[in-house]
């Protein structure tokens, strides 16, 4: 069980979606991962507080993109429960008993340190093995309680494709090794 965050989930689903800037071809990255979690059967978490930013995103479009989530046997929307609300508070006692309520997440917004401490609050209650953003501020409250994280350069390219002629002389495709990152 993994979970994603809006940057990575947004990759997932919305073609107008940008990933983050300077990553090379994170789209296909991404697209990569989740084809990799669908192979291995994974089950892929989206936070309550993920899911409204997403459908914000999505606009008008955001009822037709309910059902896709809600269709997939891969995406599972979790709340921010009482399991959640317990890990939440250990996080901040935590931050606060090293001097800073924020954690390493220094320069943000104590409403903003809220909002994406639910994220990982829920990634624990629900024992996901890994969080995946792009969201620097995120990436820190993960590292601060010890939650592995990914973000979209540290996932693999897809292997490349060799377009092969066949002795019909039709094209059919060969898959090659990965791309180096």
């Amino acid at each position: 069980m993994v979970v994603f965050d809006n940057s990575i989930f947004c990759l997932t689903l919305h073609p107008d979606a940008k990933p983050k800037s300077g990553v090379d071809r994170a789209r296909d990255r991404v697209e990569y991962l989740v084809e990799t979690l669908g192979a291995q059967k994974e089950t892929v978490i989206i936070p309550a507080p993920v899911l409204s930013e997403f459908l914000v995103f999505a606009g008008p479009d955001a009822p037709d993109y309910l059902i896709k989530i809600r269709e997939s046997s891969m995406l599972r929307v979790e709340p921010f429960d009482e399991r959640a609300a317990i890990e939440l508070a250990d996080m901040e006692i935590t931050a606060r008993s090293k001097g800073n309520k924020r954690g390493s997440a220094t320069g943000s917004e104590w409403q903003k340190v809220k909002f994406d401490r639910q994220i990982v609050a829920i990634a624990k209650a629900n024992g996901a093995s890994a969080v995946y953003t792009d969201d620097p501020d995120v990436v820190a409250h993960c590292k601060d309680c010890g939650m592995p994280v990914f973000g979209s350069t540290d996932l693999p390219l897809p292997p490349s494709k060799q377009m092969t002629l066949g002795e019909d002389g039709n094209e059919s495709e060969e898959t090659n090794t990965n791309e180096t990152n």
